[in-house]
């Protein structure tokens, strides 16, 4: 009896060691698959652009001058109203005649730098207020000689502006020839503003094309991974990847030109590639299979 006991002991525990001999390779073959994300592999054309930073103004501010000295009588307008052309501003009393003037709009825009009140007394030499036609907007850039060969008079470039969503176009009006004292040369554009959407003193990026690849292979930029100054993809192959050493001939933000022995269509790792080998096995996560 004590034999037979002693028996089922040993049974019970060899038992328990292949159970957990099993749940051991189990998690190791589950550890040892890595969930990833995919995109494609594709071909065609891309673009490199190049951005650049300047302040909006309008395309045209006018001063309102008094013709003569004299007190300033009434006072039709204030600071941020917006005025047509012949509308009355302000009445002054001629401070030799006694005369009254009306002074009227020039053009039409927008009443700023007006500090004078009803009473003052105004002088030929300051003026009064500005009038600041906002229906356009000129955009001022400074750039390097290296840079100057992409602008052309008269083409048309994308504008962004960082509080706005919405992104706009500008016509170049001027390429300067000559640097500055920084040695950089200046670049003014126009942009339409009839909706007063963009406020002077805006910081507007600029944004250009620099560079185009032609007929190129095309992966997504988070695909890349960079080890020991060399770049490398990890090509889908069912349930397992391979690494695959690639050139890079030209990046952008999402996109990125390659040369490397892929076809359009392979697919690509894009999530979780930074923990992958090469022959590593791999889950694709769902959903994500194809996804461009």
């Amino acid at each position: 009896m004590k034999k037979l006991s002693l028996l089922l002991v040993a049974l019970l525990l060899l038992l328990a060691a292949c159970t957990e001999d099993d749940s051991a390779t189990e998690e190791e073959t589950q550890k040892s698959v890595t969930t990833v994300e995919v995109d494609e592999v594709t071909q065609g054309d891309i673009t490199i652009d190049k951005s650049f930073y300047g302040r909006t103004s309008p395309v045209q501010t006018t001063p309102v001058m008094a013709p003569m000295a004299g007190e300033l009588d009434s006072l039709d307008v204030e600071n941020g109203e917006h005025v047509k052309e012949d509308d009355d501003l302000l009445t002054i009393i001629g401070a030799e005649t006694g005369r009254s003037m009306t002074i009227t709009a020039s053009n039409d825009g927008e009443i700023t730098s007006l500090s004078a009140k009803e009473g003052d007394m105004v002088s030929t030499e300051n003026a009064i207020a500005v009038i600041a036609d906002l229906s356009e907007l000129t955009v001022e850039l400074t750039v390097t000689a290296n840079n100057l060969r992409l602008f052309e008079e008269d083409a048309e470039v994308d504008v962004h502006f960082s509080d706005a969503e919405d992104e706009t176009t500008a016509t170049v009006d001027y390429i300067g020839t000559l640097p500055n004292d920084t040695g950089l040369y200046p670049i003014e554009l126009t942009l339409d503003n009839e909706d007063n959407q963009w406020q002077p003193g805006t910081v507007a990026e600029v944004v250009v094309p620099e560079n185009t690849v032609e007929d190129t292979l095309i992966v997504p930029t988070t695909a890349i991974v960079d080890e020991d100054d060399a770049s490398y993809v990890y090509v889908v192959n069912e349930d397992n990847v391979t690494k695959l050493e690639i050139t890079v001939t030209e990046s952008q933000t999402n996109k990125t030109a390659i040369e490397g022995e892929l076809s359009e269509g392979d697919q690509v790792v894009t999530s979780g590639q930074l923990t992958l080998s090469d022959g590593a096995k791999i889950s694709i996560s769902d959903g994500e299979d194809n996804a461009s």
